[in-house]
């Protein structure tokens, strides 16, 4: 059997061992250093390199690297047409260096990062339907050999198995992030249906414990309202009479509150202008915000579309919240709103520099009674809930003791 058949055979069993273990393993990083072990294996090559492309850089980085000194230098980065590498991957053309002392392309500082000393390089372009996707590189043929054309030859139709192994490794890593992206959705949405599912339950039990309290709440106020009349302004029972009216008057307070949130009316969607209910709203609480020394900053871009809503629903929600943003700051402070525009929806942004909430209480905030405030009824922020997701939209909340709150609605357009 003369040497050119061996030399036959040998490039044939290579090129089927890296089919091997390139398909062995979607695993990006399993998958380039198998086709590393295959290309020092056949060239003899001391270290070896794949560099990737950052097309948004205009630069190449490391992908992997195998051999002395490749952990000092993961972070270093080619410009496009810098050293051999760069130089291969602007011209798209493969290449011998057999003496980087002569070369002027050749970039000494991998050997300055590495302490290494490179002698001879072979570099040839990785591809994929003729997108570039990074450069192959091997570095210096043992024993002190040279690195000859049947070394290029037989490196440039490894390269073209490993742009191939290479996208499907990407193709794979991005299903891969596209999938877990996913699940977390599906995460999500799950969460957000049990919410659903328990405010639905709170609603109809708040309607429930509303109408059994509503009569008798009548009579006692009655009853104690005519006891007030009767006696004497001075009669003892007077304060404790006051008393009773007071918590008979929160309670009917608590009582329309429930009965507004079970009677919502389903949204009445119209294509209506945000910016302009923006800034109505603001309008509204403008007095109010002033005497509390609040200052309002307001971020709305130009010419915004319209969005199908309804405003008046929708005005009782940021009028809702905007309230509760001067609760927050009761001696001043700071409250920024800001319109944002995006493929699915429109977002309406609140952030204000108040007390905030804390971490313990944000799961709860909108679940009817819930109320961090000591005179608070709960419903506030549940009606709020309930108007967003009539509208088949999110609502998030963001909060800290000390650290304000962000309030972020995503209505869909």
């Amino acid at each position: 059997m003369d040497n050119k058949s061996y030399d036959y055979q040998k490039e044939i069993k290579i090129l089927v061992n890296l089919s091997s273990l390139i398909s062995s393993s979607l695993d990006i990083n399993d998958v380039l250093n198998n086709a590393l072990f295959c290309v020092e294996k056949f060239i003899d090559a001391e270290v070896s390199s794949i560099f990737e492309v950052d097309p948004e850089k205009e630069e190449l980085f490391f992908r992997l690297s195998r051999g002395p000194g490749s952990d000092l230098i993961k972070e270093f980065r080619l410009r496009m047409g810098e050293g051999i590498a760069g130089w291969v991957a602007q011209t798209g053309t493969p290449l011998i260096c057999p003496d980087t002392a002569q070369d002027p392309r050749f970039c000494p500082r991998f050997d300055e990062l590495s302490g290494c000393t490179t002698r001879s390089i072979i570099c040839v372009p990785l591809k994929h339907k003729d997108q570039l996707l990074g450069v192959l590189e091997v570095l210096n043929k043992k024993g002190g050999g040279k690195f000859n054309d049947d070394d290029l030859e037989m490196l440039t139709i490894l390269g073209n198995q490993i742009g191939i192994a290479l996208e499907n490794a990407r193709l794979y890593q991005r299903l891969e992030e596209k999938l877990s992206f996913t699940v977390e959705e599906l995460n999500l949405t799950e969460k957000r249906l049990k919410q659903a599912k328990r405010l639905a339950a709170l609603g109809k039990l708040s309607q429930g414990v509303a109408h059994e309290v509503r009569n008798p709440l009548l009579i006692i106020g009655g009853f104690a309202h005519r006891l007030q009349k009767q006696l004497p302004p001075d009669h003892p029972a007077q304060e404790m009479l006051v008393a009773i009216l007071g918590a008979a008057e929160k309670l009917k307070g608590l009582v329309r509150e429930i009965e507004t949130l079970a009677t919502l009316p389903e949204p009445n969607l119209k294509p209506a202008n945000p910016a302009e209910l923006l800034r109505r709203v603001l309008n509204d609480h403008a007095a109010a915000l002033q005497q509390q020394e609040i200052e309002v900053r307001l971020q709305i871009p130009a010419d915004f579309p319209p969005v199908p809503l309804d405003e008046r629903l929708i005005d009782r929600a940021l009028s809702h919240l905007i309230s509760n943003a001067r609760e927050a700051m009761p001696r001043g402070g700071r409250l920024e709103v800001a319109l944002a525009l995006d493929l699915a929806g429109v977002q309406i942004i609140l952030n204000d520099t108040g007390a905030g909430i804390s971490h313990a209480d944000l799961p709860y905030i909108f679940d009817p009674f819930f109320s961090s405030k000591p005179d608070g009824t709960g419903m506030g922020l549940a009606t709020v809930h309930r108007i967003v997701a009539d509208h088949q939209g999110k609502i998030q909340i963001s909060s800290g003791v000390g650290e304000g709150t962000e309030v972020r609605i995503w209505l869909p357009r």
